[in-house]
């Protein structure tokens, strides 16, 4: 019997030029180990500039790393059409809705932005420029060519684009604006994905956090991310003593983010929550245009669930907004 395959690409940064491709793509496939990795490799689901890899194969900086994932049976999306919010013959960026990841994994294929705009645009090579979180909703960029891809890379990987992220977090906050400057790796607890700054060894991570409006209970931050760690942005505002409004992983000890990978997540559990959803939105990027050498400002719309629990907790959204 064949089984069916979907293919997920890596674009591996320059400076990890000579890294195993097991441990490479360790650093990159949440839940998998060294052993599991290798034996994707030994069943050959694993090719490195469109050859099968070998376990001891090193990559390149710049080189594709595709990996083959069994198709799983799962739930049609129940988003059909992706809002474009900027499109021309180099760039295509959409407004990613909460709850949908941008690429898809060894676990969901469909529930996808790649999957869901391979529908929306058949015929069309996108290549994602960057990722969001699943709960994370707002800009998402793609290329449309090799050259533009190149561009676009160099740009993310040398932060030299910038990003304004919108975020309702808990508490009234004491400051205006402040730095936050804390490295970031894993934990290493039960929960594989989740990140820490506590021991101050990890990679470099740096926000710029501007509170916008505050009621009693709840703030209005805008967040300038100087680097592009996971969960970045959340970690940092938790640190302040604000965790993302929704957020299951970074507010408490992390119970909420295991009941709702077990799906067991009640009603109350949404209330103490504050938000069936990290309330944490990419509101803006801007670039280079790849093409044209021109400043570039992609914007995406405030969804209905952040607006609204901003109305009713009377926190001013910004102009434009």
């Amino acid at each position: 019997m064949t089984i069916e395959t979907v293919e997920v690409s890596f674009r591996v940064p320059p400076p990890l030029k000579g890294e195993r491709v097991d441990a490479y793509l360790v650093s990159r496939l949440r839940g998998y180990s060294r052993s599991r990795v290798q034996k994707l490799i030994q069943e050959g689901k694993v090719r490195v500039r469109g050859r099968q890899a070998k376990p001891a194969a090193r990559v390149d900086g710049g080189d594709t790393v595709v990996v083959l994932y069994p198709r799983i049976a799962e739930a049609p999306c129940a988003v059909e059409r992706l809002e474009v919010v900027f499109e021309d013959e180099s760039l295509l960026a959409v407004s990613k809705p909460a709850g949908m990841l941008s690429h898809p994994t060894h676990k969901v294929i469909r529930n996808t932005a790649t999957a869901v705009l391979k529908s929306q645009l058949p015929g069309q090579t996108l290549r994602l420029a960057h990722r969001l979180d699943r709960e994370t909703s707002g800009v998402l960029l793609f290329s449309k060519s090799v050259e533009a891809a190149r561009s676009v890379f160099e740009q993310f990987f040398g932060r030299k684009t910038e990003k304004e992220y919108l975020a309702i977090v808990r508490g009234k906050a004491s400051f205006k604006k402040k730095s936050v400057s804390l490295p970031l790796e894993r934990e290493g607890g039960m929960i594989r994905v989740k990140q820490t700054s506590s021991t101050g060894t990890g990679q470099t991570a740096i926000s710029e956090v501007e509170i916008l409006s505050a009621s009693e209970t709840l703030s209005l931050a805008r967040i300038r991310p100087r680097t592009g760690r996971l969960h970045q942005i959340r970690v940092h505002l938790a640190s302040l003593g604000h965790p993302v409004l929704g957020d299951k992983l970074y507010y408490g000890d992390g119970r909420y983010y295991l009941k709702a990978v077990d799906k067991t997540l009640a009603p109350a559990d949404y209330a103490a929550l504050g938000a069936e959803r990290q309330l944490l939105h990419a509101w803006k990027l801007r670039l280079r245009h790849p093409v044209l050498g021109t400043s570039l400002e992609i914007t995406a719309p405030i969804p209905a669930d952040f607006r609204a629990v901003a109305q009713a907790a009377g926190l001013d959204l910004p102009e434009g907004a």
